[in-house]
């Protein structure tokens, strides 16, 4: 078994360039570097993982990640490259024994996330789907308010999530991984799951494709047990509201940003708000600072010897693939796979 105790400094290799390569870079910038300290950079255009390395005083850069799997002095590994990329790269790090924190979707389908899964439970590494929504304190606030009864039983969840994205290449080329559900649907998801715990027990899904079979706007319908019901809509040609409504038998909870929210508004005269930690650089992307609480948690398990985080069980991800293969199926932008 990895030794998770020989070091309680975790050195990071990040695999992938873009610009969650960076705001993730920015964002442990913030936490304490007795803890997390990013040792080398790995991605295929070797100018651009230069570039990134030097920005933020790493020492070592590969050209591909062979090197990267290969590094000894490496205990994790961020993967942010495509969508399409993430089981190959993720798979590659566990077969060399790096624990792995890989950008959501872990896997393009149910069948090749429960491959990573299995591989990390059989190797007995720490794996974490990057679902950086779970981490944020306004999460476990809002848990904290459902536990004690604050919304009464929850009967319906009704989301929004859309944000004009058509312009970036990967969203528009299926061969990619782009889409409404890989892209956006899985936060609405992983929501809903936080909140009912247990998976629908019927699921309709409609919306359009791209000429290129991208599936470019969503709008979903969940049904549960016992009455409860959840609604989503999805788009990547249109800015909605982007904030999730969860309506309970003794109130309503609005919850804006719902994806990475920092203010969680119980009543008008109950309002919590945090704030995120300032990065020494300017991030790309709406709050990810927030960036900073998934990379503690990483820390937080392993150091205890944990292999999958309490707050996004590796059981909880296989469920989530298991949803958006549904959601890509009824789109027709994904043919499904029996199960093993």
């Amino acid at each position: 078994m990895y030794n998770v105790f020989m070091s309680m400094q975790l050195k990071w290799g990040i695999a992938g360039v873009g610009m969650i390569a960076h705001d993730f870079l920015t964002a442990m910038g913030t936490l304490s570097a007795e803890q997390h300290k990013a040792v080398a950079v790995a991605g295929k255009d070797l100018d651009r993982v230069h570039r990134l390395a030097t920005l933020h005083k790493i020492n070592t850069a590969y050209e591909g990640y062979e090197s990267l799997a290969r590094d000894g002095s490496i205990d994790i590994v961020f993967v942010s490259v495509l969508n399409l990329q993430h089981y190959e790269i993720t798979k590659l790090m566990l077969e060399n024994g790096k624990h792995v924190l890989c950008e959501k979707p872990m896997g393009m389908t149910y069948k090749q996330t429960k491959q990573l899964v299995d591989l990390a439970r059989e190797k007995k590494l720490f794996l974490l789907e990057g679902m950086w929504s779970r981490f944020f304190p306004a999460y476990d606030a809002l848990n904290e308010h459902i536990s004690s009864g604050g919304l009464g039983d929850i009967y319906h969840i009704s989301i929004q999530f859309g944000v004009e994205i058509n312009d970036i290449e990967r969203n528009l080329m299926k061969d990619l991984g782009g889409g409404a559900v890989l892209d956006l649907g899985v936060y609405m998801l992983q929501l809903v799951q936080y909140l009912y715990k247990d998976a629908p027990s019927d699921v309709v899904c409609t919306g359009h494709l791209s000429k290129a079979g991208v599936d470019e706007s969503i709008s979903c319908a969940l049904k549960y047990t016992d009455g409860r019901t959840a609604t989503l809509s999805a788009h990547t040609r249109a800015t909605m509201g982007n904030k999730a409504e969860i309506i309970g038998t003794k109130n309503c909870i609005s919850l804006e940003y719902f994806w990475c929210p920092t203010v969680l508004h119980i009543s008008a005269a109950n309002n919590t708000e945090w704030t995120l930690p300032k990065g020494k650089y300017k991030f790309h992307f709406h709050n990810s600072a927030g960036l900073s609480y998934e990379i503690q948690e990483c820390w937080d398990c392993i150091s205890k010897g944990l292999l999958e985080s309490p707050k996004m069980s590796l059981d909880e991800t296989i469920l989530l693939s298991k949803l958006t293969d549904t959601l890509r199926a009824q789109m027709g932008v994904l043919e499904l796979e029996l199960e093993d």
